[in-house]
């Protein structure tokens, strides 16, 4: 029988369960062995109820709202709650049997047990940058190409590692010391969690606990709810395109979205988007929901936690077989590129309801793998994240140089100094992309360049590095803002070809890679000059670029604004435009 928490017991359990997810995500990430867990921050960690329902997970990274999401629904499968003891640790990694990503992330999940029973889980999902698969001059085609899969078992059994499930990722793994460093450093992560939660069963009850954690979750569904009735009904719909799925390079894949909002219900209809691909650009619906939550929520009410609420309220809708509901087995290895798309589409589609929230669509996200072999005949791999913008929004430019929504909080490149001292390359610019966010009245905010001088040999896979698949819809400007310019990747300042799987650098070949960047909102000609002057003297924005998108003159001497002469550039501008 569960006891209703008193108002001050339940804010102090909301406010102790917040406080533990961020020190668990503290653990994770100073424990972390690779470069991409422990200075990109490519992981997350959450708290789950008794009945498998995310309690609380990090506000710092959208895209890993949902990470547990799909738990309840596969995992009594494999375990049942009597299979489960003090001290066992699950382990997988499998996208359609409770990973919501793909192979390369892997989770890790600790019951918690206080007076002999489960009260809860704590979780973590932290990205490996090698699990095996296929390199990058072939595309994975379905899912077993694309590594190491591992459906739940017990990586940890009473407290003791089990050593043939190490063994056997660790003869997965191109560097199985950091893959079992940042296993291990989940595993930490976890039993951090779990001791927070037995605090709070010892202070307060595990049937307050239990209690606390359900109206956690109806009052974020409440809050919701309330913010829905406030939108007006109605229907809107999105579209996105990805160039191609990195197999057949003549084919575009269409996205489709409608959202249809009725007093406090929605729904978001995907059920008329394309069939799934023969390559690794699929998405699985767990994780098509996670974009929802996350542009839902910051079109909404972006002060709210995420936790199960959000499942409960946000109704979607899918055709098995199409690229956001694969049919298990698909090759799901790349899905970020459509992720972002998706959150960057609901993004569109609400505002369309709410028009003074709209924004422009973001640069998505960006990631880059240099591998090799060291002279002693070990392999390394860096991977990093990187920096795209945010689109422009009512009366702000976009954010310069940072991950697309779903990353915004938390992912970003590595120190330029830790990867020169363990890896052989030398990283010899990074910096904004002049002239490539959206202009608008508002700009869209500034793709980034980063340059990788190999030191030795070394091979990069590209896959979407050339415009994250966006360069036949690049991210779309509103109300007259203008898209912004696609990512390109160059060699020795030569362009990479398109169809280009993976380039090879020999000592001293330098690799330069452009992201997206995000889109303008309004006409560029409102623009106030003196920011349009603003932005040349940042090296933003080009004296030609001012001229001809923004139709502001300034004088390459003076640095100053020759408003006259703009103003009539402005006004045959608009009358060409009729």
């Amino acid at each position: 029988m569960s006891t209703a928490p008193d108002p001050i017991v339940l804010e102090l359990i909301h406010s102790k369960v917040t406080s533990a997810v961020e020190e668990m995500r503290v653990v994770l990430f100073h424990s972390g062995y690779s470069t991409v867990l422990r200075e990109s921050e490519d992981g997350s960690a959450g708290l789950l109820d008794a009945e498998l329902r995310t309690l609380a997970v990090s506000k710092k990274l959208p895209f890993h709202f949902a990470s547990f999401s799909a738990v309840k629904e596969h995992l009594p499968r494999y375990f049942a709650p009597d299979e489960l003891a003090d001290g066992d640790v699950l382990l997988f990694n499998h996208p359609f049997e409770g990973n919501v990503t793909h192979t390369s992330d892997t989770v890790t999940l600790m019951p918690i047990f206080f007076a002999g029973q489960i009260v809860g889980y704590s979780g973590t999902l932290a990205h490996k940058p090698d699990l095996g698969g296929v390199r990058g001059l072939t595309a994975a085609r379905d899912l077993w190409e694309e590594g190491l899969v591992i459906p739940p078992v017990k990586y940890q059994s009473r407290g003791a590692v089990n050593r043939d499930i190490e063994h056997i990722v660790a003869a997965n793994s191109r560097i199985p010391t950091e893959t079992l460093g940042d296993l291990r450093g989940q595993v930490a992560s976890c039993a951090v969690g779990a001791r927070r939660v037995q605090e709070l069963c010892a202070r307060f009850g595990a049937d307050v606990f239990a209690a606390a954690a359900g109206e956690l979750m109806n009052r974020v569904a409440g809050r919701l709810r309330a913010a829905l009735r406030v939108l007006p009904d109605g229907t809107h719909e999105a579209e996105g395109l990805l160039d191609h799925d990195n197999v057949n390079l003549n084919r575009s894949i269409r996205v489709h979205l409608a959202v249809t909002k009725t007093g406090d219900r929605i729904v978001f209809d995907f059920s008329g988007s394309d069939a799934q691909a023969q390559g690794a650009v699929n998405l699985v619906p767990p994780m098509v929901k996670n974009s929802c939550y996350c542009a839902l929520m910051a079109m909404t009410d972006a002060n709210l936690p995420f936790n199960h609420g959000f499942v409960e309220v946000v109704e979607t809708r899918f055709r098995e077989g199409t690229i956001v509901c694969p049919k298990p087995g698909a090759a799901v290895s790349h899905y970020t590129p459509l992720a972002h798309l998706v959150c960057d589409m609901a993004v569109k589609a609400l505002g369309e309801f709410c028009p003074a929230r709209a924004a422009a669509s973001a640069g998505g996200g960006g990631s880059i793998r240099l591998m090799g072999t060291l002279p002693s005949g070990k392999s390394w791999v860096l991977m990093e994240l990187l920096n795209t913008a945010q689109g422009a929004t009512n009366g702000r430019d976009g954010v310069n140089l940072i991950h697309g929504p779903l990353g915004a909080g938390q992912f970003r490149p590595g120190p330029i100094e830790i990867h020169e001292s363990e890896f052989p390359l030398r990283i010899t610019r990074f910096s904004v992309t002049p002239d490539s966010g959206g202009a608008g009245k508002y700009r869209g905010g500034m793709g980034s360049t980063r340059e990788y001088q190999a030191l030795a040999d070394a091979v990069v896979p590209v896959r979407s590095l050339k415009g994250s698949f966006r360069g036949k819809l690049p991210p779309w400007g509103i109300f007259g803002g203008r898209s912004a310019k696609v990512g390109d990747v160059f060699v020795n300042n030569v362009q990479v070809a398109g169809g280009v799987r993976e380039v090879v650098l020999k000592a001293g070949d330098i690799v330069r890679v452009q992201t997206n960047a995000g889109g303008g909102y309004g006409d560029p000609y409102e623009r106030d000059p003196e920011s349009v002057l603003g932005d040349v003297l940042d090296r933003y924005v080009t004296i030609d670029a001012a001229r001809q998108d923004y139709g502001v003159i300034i004088d390459p001497i003076k640095l100053t604004v020759d408003r006259e002469a703009s103003q009539q550039m402005r006004a045959a501008g608009r009358n060409r435009q009729g």
